[in-house]
C-alpha cells in the first residue's frame, strides 16, 4: 500500500495552514485581478467535499484506501484519488501565487 505523506502534507498546508478566511481573501484578489484560476477555484472551495477534506485534515482523521485517500470527520467519509488530491493542491498554490502577485502589483503601482 502507497504512503501520501507528501500529498497530505501539500494538502495541509494549501486548506488547513492558510485559514478559509485568508484563502478567501486571497482568491477573491487573484479574481480582482482577472487571475484565470481563480473563479474556478472559489467554486471549488465552495463545494462540500473539499470542506470536509478541509475539516478532516483539521481536526477528523484520513487513512490509505484503495483508491486514494479516505477522510472522515464525524459522520461524513469522503474518499478521493491522488490525482485529484494533487490537482486541489496545485490550484490552491497557483491561486495563492496569483493573488501574492496582484497584491504585489498593487502595491508597486502606487
Amino acid at each position: 500500500m502507497t504512503v501520501f505523506g507528501s500529498l497530505v502534507l501539500k494538502l495541509y498546508i494549501t486548506l488547513v495552514f492558510i485559514r478559509e478566511g485568508d484563502l478567501a481573501k486571497l482568491i477573491a484578489e487573484a479574481a480582482r485581478a482577472r487571475k484565470p484560476v481563480s473563479g474556478r477555484l472559489q467554486k471549488l472551495l465552495r463545494s462540500d467535499f473539499v470542506r470536509y477534506i478541509r475539516n478532516s485534515l483539521a481536526h477528523g482523521t484520513f487513512e490509505n484506501a484503495i483508491v486514494g485517500i479516505r477522510f472522515s470527520d464525524g459522520e461524513k467519509i469522503v474518499t478521493a484519488t491522488p490525482g485529484f488530491l494533487d490537482h486541489l493542491a496545485t490550484c490552491l498554490s497557483v491561486a495563492q501565487l496569483q493573488a501574492a502577485a496582484a497584491g504585489l502589483r498593487r502595491v508597486n503601482d502606487r
